[in-house]
């Protein structure tokens, strides 16, 4: 199949993992997909904290009328005048104690309701993450990449697991990467080697090395006997060249980096002499000495390299 030209939607982000639940009241069937309706009925889905609302509030409701069923009952059943009152003035600090102690742990009560909520319905919200599963299969096999990605990235936000970063990982790598997409690497990397993963990893490189971090670089040496393999020397020296972007990085693969120096072009090299020599107090390991000796035998000349040359 040739890579597909797609325009993928911008990801929907929310503060916390459980944000993304929503559920159809109809159907009782959960979703973390964009979709507004449910796809098997058509209703309309209520958002997970919507519907913790709902319920903390026929809650609050519920004890309301208990403790006005209580108080009623107190001054009907009052033997005497006095006795109403005091019945009366009870219920009503009662009652107002009620309202501020609950707007107090108003927060906390949500949450503790939230996860009532979610340990009742658990096997229903895995169901629910599933049949979303089934839908982006469904689009991946009739071609339709751009949906099928998208429904893959609002599942993959909810659940951390590899089988769904690799299956956003196969689908990314049949569509034409361009860098005005919203690209990710970090969140897709594997807990163990894979080829497809290493394939987008390297496309990434290629439009947008801003993308390729601290643990993506850490990926490439743990598993570099195998990429080797796959994918040849030149994907190592590639991602090493990377890592010279930040210090930080720098002093982290010193050794790795160390390791391919004499393959780097002349601009990358130039750049690794400005930090090294802009941090003399850093220590390099071994690093600033390979640096010097190959700055004397290959730059030596070079007017780009005079302050550098000793």
């Amino acid at each position: 199949m040739a890579k597909q030209a797609v325009q993928l939607t911008k990801k929907k982000r929310t503060k916390y993992r459980y944000q993304k639940l929503k559920m159809c009241k109809k159907c009782n069937r959960y979703s973390v997909l964009k979709d507004q309706n449910c796809s098997k009925c058509g209703s309309a889905y209520v958002g997970i904290e919507r519907l913790v609302k709902t319920i903390f509030k026929n809650r609050l409701l519920t004890e309301a009328m208990w403790i006005l069923m209580i108080v009623s009952i107190g001054i009907v059943a009052a033997p005497t005048v006095q006795t109403l009152y005091y019945s009366l003035i009870a219920g009503l600090i009662f009652c107002i104690s009620y309202v501020i102690l609950t707007f107090v742990f108003m927060k906390s009560e949500f949450f503790t309701q939230l996860k009532r909520l979610l340990r009742a319905d658990f096997k229903r919200i895995q169901s629910g993450i599933q049949f979303d599963s089934e839908l982006a299969k469904a689009d991946v096999k009739e071609e339709r990449l751009a949906p099928a990605y998208e429904k893959l990235r609002e599942i993959g936000d909810f659940i951390y697991s590899d089988q769904v970063k690799i299956r956003r990982v196969m689908v990314l790598n049949e569509i034409i990467l361009r860098s005005d997409m919203e690209l990710e690497l970090e969140p897709l990397i594997p807990s163990t080697y894979d080829k497809d993963f290493v394939h987008y990893a390297l496309e990434v490189l290629r439009i947008n090395r801003t993308l390729i971090t601290k643990k993506c670089i850490a990926y490439f040496i743990h598993y570099r006997d195998a990429i080797v393999i796959d994918f040849g020397m030149d994907s190592l020296m590639t991602v090493a060249g990377t890592s010279l972007r930040m210090k930080l990085y720098i002093v982290e693969f010193s050794e790795f980096i160390e390791e391919f120096l004499e393959y780097f072009p002349k601009e990358r090299v130039l750049r690794l002499c400005n930090i090294l020599y802009s941090n003399p107090e850093v220590d390099w390991g071994g690093l600033l000495e390979k640096t010097k000796h190959l700055v004397a035998m290959k730059y030596n000349y070079d007017p780009d390299f005079k302050r550098f040359v000793s």
